[in-house]
Order: structure tokens, then C-alpha cells, then sequence
């Protein structure tokens, strides 16, 4: 008797466990095509939004919000002009980040060599085969947006509020 509720106990664990494998790999496959369509549409956007001028950014944001909402023309005129002020200050601040990516990555690349020259031969050629198959393992794990998908998850984080000590207060009838 307590060989057949071993066995039963045993096929019912097996059984829990192949099921849980197999809604894992589901579930995957789903949160990658859910990735994929993601990055496709908004990696096309932007790449349009990139290569235009203001202007053209600040018609087509005008025409698309003009087929639902029916402006008059003096509206179309504001619609304009305010998304022309706004593609304006985007484009500008876009060219402000992009000198700064280029900034860090200068500064990276100094403080990198300025690290590998601590290294003996023998140390740094270790570093960078280690690098080399952390690289790999991300990229078979699927993160190859591993920072930007940890910069996202840090920026959905709700900040924790620490709770207000109460100051006790002072009753003036007991004096």
C-alpha cells in the first residue's frame, strides 16, 4: 500500500512539474512576440520621427489630429504652431542627448583603456573572454536590452515613503 501512494505521490510531482515547464515555455514565447511587436512598432516611429524636420513633424501631428477632430482652419493654424514649437524644443533637446551619449561614451572608452592598463596581459585577455561569454549568456537569455529594460522596470518602481514619526504632543491639562 505505501508503494502505490509512493508511486501515485511520485507520478502526481512528475506530472506537476512537466506542466509547469511546458505553461513556462508558453508563456515566454508569448512575452517575446509581445516584445517583438513592440520594439517593431515603436523602433519604426521613432526612426520616422528621427529623420524628419519640425515642420514636417509639426504637419503630419496637425493632419493626423485634424481627421479625428475636425479643426477650423483657425485651430488648424494654432494646432500647427503649437506642434511646431514642440518639435522645435523635442529636435533640440534630442541633439543635446545625443552629444551627451557621445560625452559618456568617450569618458567610458578613457576609463576603460586607463583600467586595462592596471591589467597584466594575462589579466586583461581573462576580462575580456569573461565579457565575451557574459555577453553570449545575455544574449541567450534573450536581454539583448538588458539595460533598458532594467533603466524601465527601475522607473516603474514607485519610490517607498517612509512613514511620518508622530511627535507626541504636549497636553496642557496635564501641567
Amino acid at each position: 500500500m505505501k508503494k502505490i501512494l509512493t508511486f501515485a505521490a511520485l507520478f502526481a510531482g512528475l506530472s506537476f512539474a512537466a506542466s509547469a515547464q511546458t505553461q513556462d515555455s508558453v508563456k515566454k514565447e508569448v512575452r517575446q512576440e509581445m516584445k517583438h511587436r513592440k520594439q517593431v512598432r515603436s523602433g519604426h516611429k521613432m526612426g520616422k520621427m528621427q529623420s524628419k524636420t519640425p515642420e514636417e513633424i509639426a504637419k503630419m501631428k496637425t493632419e493626423r489630429l485634424d481627421k479625428g477632430l475636425k479643426f477650423t482652419d483657425k485651430q488648424k493654424q494654432d494646432i500647427y504652431a503649437y506642434n511646431l514649437d514642440q518639435a522645435k524644443k523635442w529636435k533640440e533637446k534630442q541633439e543635446v542627448r545625443k552629444a551627451d551619449r557621445e560625452a559618456r561614451r568617450t569618458e567610458m572608452k578613457a576609463e576603460r583603456e586607463e583600467f586595462l592598463k592596471l591589467l597584466t596581459p594575462e589579466q586583461q585577455e581573462t576580462l575580456k573572454n569573461k565579457m565575451a561569454e557574459n555577453r553570449k549568456d545575455r544574449m541567450d537569455r534573450g536581454e539583448r536590452n538588458h539595460h533598458r529594460q532594467m533603466k524601465r522596470r527601475n522607473m516603474d518602481r514607485k519610490p517607498v515613503e517612509k512613514p511620518v514619526e508622530e511627535t507626541k504632543s504636549i497636553d496642557s491639562s496635564n501641567s
